[in-house]
């Protein structure tokens, strides 16, 4: 959404700067930056830290295409770009691309996910592309994924026994292994978007399970099927990011056990959903210390595995009945909370444009309590330095942001804040820099962009609302 701006916003040089805020603009046709690991960090082209905030925008997985009653539309990206989202992880489905042994369709890449992508694109949002699966396959009740082909007539009770079958080598009817079929997708995957800017990431699986084989499937299955999707999207000189998950029964207390692998460019994206496993009927109850100890465990298991570590999925039930929607606003509190300590990104789960249990907004757009209230808050996007202290506090409005100079790299200015000023600062808002840094607010993008003074060691940005 768009008004117009009264007046043209001053610069700020080391000191205090009140801001005179009457309206918001959209943050549409911001770049979107190829990332690659460094360290503990992701960075964009010119060296700077990106901190990659957004949310899962769910739908294509299970058939609510463009063109369908409350089906994907840009005017969903634009209203996620307005609360700063740059990034959405996209869950598609192998039984769309591969609706029989070896038949491609690529109908489905080219009129929903290319379009979808389109939307994410004009908007200044990176893609993680994602293979999605829930309860396995169309083959079970509510499930989607896997291609029905993989598992009809088996006489599976159920999604478990299917999924362990495909981790122990099942054959496809043509007498292929069900995991070669799912790599020739991806094969097909990084062949098409290979030069796509806006797909910054591959997510090759959804929550993988092996329940009958809980010890050893890391290693004897899960890492493995790993090393061959690497090889398999590098072979087609696709270079985004890889973002690989550890089984869900993580969410369940079951360790994980993530192995090195010979790959520089990678992100470990677990899901935290810390007291509530992920399942609609758990709510939050407020144990802010397990949600720490869950993303101290997590940043140690990405240290392990030699990643980036970025949480690819966490969030609620967000129904008012039952308390559920107070309860996941204060999950989503305590969860920014310790991300913004950790100093690492996250999607949130999820924006269904058709509404769902646990949708940030409701079928026609609208938010769901003051959810969006506490993701939509300032944060910084690119940074000039190396990130130290991070703070937002949602009651009083006041954000603080510490980075030092990179002794390693020059890095090049500037260092990029959203700022959703029209929702937490309507009456203006005063910004403090260090001595000798400049910022100013780009209206147009909702965005603070400072320049350093590099005879600094370190640079800390200070934001209140005026009054």
């Amino acid at each position: 959404m768009t008004t117009s701006i009264r007046r043209r916003f001053p610069e700020w040089a080391g000191g205090l700067v009140a801001v005179a805020l009457v309206c918001f603009a959209s943050v549409g046709g911001a770049e979107v930056p190829r990332i690659v690991r460094d360290g503990r960090w992701l960075r964009d082209g010119h060296g700077r830290v990106v901190l990659l905030r957004g949310v899962n925008y769910s739908g294509l997985e299970f058939g609510n295409f463009i063109g369908r009653t409350h089906g994907p539309e840009e005017a969903d990206f634009a209203q996620m770009a307005s609360w700063g989202v740059n990034v959405v992880r996209l869950p598609i489905a192998w039984s769309y691309l591969e609706p029989a042994p070896g038949v491609v369709d690529r109908t489905y890449l080219h009129d929903q996910v290319d379009a979808v992508i389109r939307f994410a694109r004009r908007h200044g949002i990176g893609v993680v592309l994602e293979m999605h699966q829930f309860q396995w396959s169309p083959c079970f009740p509510g499930g989607n994924g896997a291609p029905a082909w993989t598992c009809e007539g088996g006489g599976y009770p159920g999604p478990m026994q299917a999924q362990h079958d495909f981790w122990a080598g099942a054959l496809a009817p043509d007498g292929r292994r069900l995991i070669d079929h799912l790599l020739d997708v991806w094969r097909l995957l990084a062949r098409h978007y290979r030069h796509a800017r806006a797909v910054i990431g591959f997510d090759f699986l959804n929550e993988p399970l092996d329940i009958a084989s809980l010890a050893g499937f890391e290693r004897a299955r899960l890492y493995p099927f790993y090393r061959e999707a690497i090889a398999t999207v590098r072979a087609e000189r696709a270079r985004q990011t890889i973002f690989l998950e550890p089984p869900v029964t993580r969410n369940l207390g079951i360790p994980a056990r993530p192995q090195p692998l010979d790959e520089p460019d990678l992100v470990y994206a677990p899901h935290l959903y810390t007291t509530t496993f992920g399942l609609p009927d758990l709510a939050y109850t407020g144990d802010r210390q397990a949600v720490e100890d869950d993303y101290a465990l997590a940043a140690s298991e990405a240290a392990t595995q030699g990643a980036v570590l970025w949480v690819g999925e966490y969030g609620g039930n967000t129904d008012v009945a039952g308390g559920f929607l107070a309860a996941t606003e204060l999950f989503l509190r305590d969860s920014l909370a310790v991300q913004e300590e950790q100093l690492v990104g996250s999607a949130f789960w999820a924006y269904f444009p058709s509404d769902n249990t646990f949708s940030l907004v409701d079928a026609n757009g609208a938010e769901k309590g003051t959810l969006v209230d506490l993701l939509a808050r300032p944060y910084p996007t690119a940074t000039a330095g190396i990130p130290r202290a991070l703070d937002y506090d949602p009651d009083t409005r006041e954000f603080s942001y510490t980075f030092a100079e990179d002794d390693t790299r020059r890095v090049d200015d500037p260092t990029v804040v959203f700022v959703p000023a029209a929702r937490h600062y309507p009456n203006g808002f005063v910004v403090a820099t260090s001595p000798g840094d400049v910022a100013t607010f780009d209206e147009v993008r909702s965005r603070l962009v400072v320049r350093r003074d590099r005879r600094r060691a370190a640079h800390t940005i200070r934001i209140l609302p005026t009054g």
